[in-house]
This record gives C-alpha cells, sequence and structure tokens, in this order.
C-alpha cells in the first residue's frame, strides 16, 4: 500500500501525518536548531519501528544517540499517558525498550533469549499487556478485560464496590481486584488470565 506522508503547519507547530500506518508524530518548534532530532525518512523509519515494537501510541520525540549501543532513542507517549524509550541500531532494529532488551523479561541486557511460553494463558500481544513473553503490569486495560475482570471478582465475593484494577506480573495470576465492602474493609481478589478466580485475600474469610 503506498503511504502518503502530509505536513500540516500551523503557526510553530507540525504534526507528520504517514497514511495508511496509524502513525502520529508531534513534532516540535521547526525552528528549534537540534541537529540530534530526526527528520524525514530517518524519522518516518524511527517512528515505525518504534510503534511497532510498543504497538500503540505517539512519538513525541525522536533524536539520534552518541550512545555506542543505539544510534537512535524514540519517545512514545503511550494511550494510557506513560512514556517509554524504545532505542534502535543503525538499522532502525529495536535494542531495548525501557532498559529491557527484547526476548528477556529484564532490563539486564542479557542476551539469553526468554524461550518459556507466558504462563497462565497469556500471548505475546503488547495490546493484551504481554512484550516479548514479560508481561507489562503498566498496559492500558481495555474495557472487555477490565469488565470480566471486575464481574468475576464481585462474584466471587458476592457484593461489595471495585476500588483498584490491576495487572500482575505474578506468576500464579494476572489480575488483581480491590473490593471495598460496605463496612469498609477491602478484599484483595487474584485472577488468571482467563478470570478464573485463584486466590481471595481477606481476613475476615
Amino acid at each position: 500500500m503506498n503511504k502518503k506522508t502530509i505536513w500540516i503547519v500551523a503557526g510553530a507547530a507540525a504534526v507528520l501525518v504517514i497514511g495508511g500506518a496509524g502513525v502520529a508524530v508531534a513534532a516540535t518548534d521547526p525552528f528549534d536548531q537540534d541537529n540530534d532530532r530526526l527528520t524525514g525518512s530517518a524519522l518516518t523509519s524511527a517512528t515505525e519501528a518504534a510503534l511497532a515494537e510498543v504497538g500503540e501510541g505517539t512519538v513525541s520525540e525522536a533524536e539520534r544517540s552518541d550512545d555506542l549501543d543505539h544510534a537512535y532513542t524514540v519517545e512514545v507517549r503511550l494511550d494510557n499517558g506513560d512514556d517509554v524509550d524504545v532505542e534502535l541500531d543503525e538499522d532502525f532494529d529495536v535494542v531495548r525498550v525501557d532498559g529491557v532488551v527484547p526476548g528477556t523479561s529484564t532490563g539486564s541486557g542479557s542476551s539469553e533469549s526468554n524461550t518459556a511460553a507466558p504462563s497462565d494463558g497469556a500471548t505475546n500481544d503488547a495490546t493484551n499487556g504481554v512484550t516479548n513473553g514479560a508481561v507489562d503490569d503498566n498496559a492500558p486495560i481495555s474495557d472487555a478485560d477490565r469488565a470480566s475482570a471486575e464481574q468475576a471478582a464481585l462474584a466471587e465475593i458476592g457484593s461489595g464496590t471495585v476500588t483498584d484494577l490491576d495487572r500482575s506480573d505474578d506468576a500464579d495470576h494476572a489480575w488483581e481486584v480491590e473490593i471495598t465492602n460496605a463496612d469498609g474493609t477491602d478484599v484483595d481478589v487474584e485472577l488468571d488470565a482467563d478470570f478464573t478466580v485463584v486466590r481471595v485475600d481477606d481476613d475476615q474469610r
């Protein structure tokens, strides 16, 4: 599919829209003479590589790096407002994301591949909070997943109000749901990736 590049200029700001790729780049002041800032085809290639790795978001900054282990650094603002840094080599291949080397679950920089399959039915899908086999507990939670987790937790407890819902990077459960009872006490319900209750943390039970 042919891509169309359109520059829309208003005042001192510019936005680069790459047709067909769902890519948005928020460019800074065009008169900012920062020689490290990426432009043209380098900006396009770095943007596409970074967004393909994280799965969603908007590139807020892209620049050359003087570090020996990577050539470019791209900052991506995720849909939930978090920022992640994607580091690329000269060929625009991903070196690491926020300190985590692709194929590993830690930021140690180890070259050992993570060949183990994700537990609890997790998939290697950034939109499901799993990247390269490692659960990202800060990944956005879809409305469908939120509803399923809340319904499963409330069905287990029987009553109360869901006051917190988070992904978990623990091996034995994928979701943590906090429910506040009418008397003000809190109950933590842990669910697996299929929204089945695996543990209820309630001192009164």
